[in-house]
């Protein structure tokens, strides 16, 4: 009997949300590898860090609202959401503003994450 051996799955996401489906189905993915057991990272870089601001109303929007989805990743096992530390300052953001636990990383943290990872996916 074949075992499926846990990968590293690195989740980028860099786009604002409700822009584009590319959120949605990288949700998707995420929640799919997680219910197979991989280890799973999410990582909000640049435009990607405003998917998890407090009090958003896509509401006026096409798109389907997708903030529940991300305060609720817990439930699924997905808790290694982070970003680096100059995206937040960049963005003029505190995590206070965010309204999903978010673990910060410096440039060398950042790396060594990049290194850990056995597939690298973007959305």
């Amino acid at each position: 009997m074949e075992t499926t051996k846990i990968k590293n799955l690195l989740f980028v996401f860099d786009k604002p949300p409700h822009s584009s489906p590319a959120t949605k189905e990288g949700l998707d993915a995420i929640l799919t590898a997680s219910a197979f057991g991989q280890n799973v990272t999410l990582l909000l870089l640049g435009d990607g860090i405003f998917q998890l601001l407090n009090n958003q109303d896509p509401s006026h929007l096409p798109a389907k609202n997708t903030a529940s989805i991300f305060q609720a990743l817990d439930m699924y096992g997905i808790e290694n959401i982070v970003t680096p530390c100059e995206n937040l300052k960049n963005k003029g953001l505190s995590l206070s503003d965010l309204s999903t636990p978010c673990d910060i990383l410096d440039n060398t943290q950042l790396a060594k994450l990049y290194a850990i990872q056995d597939q690298i996916l973007s959305f």
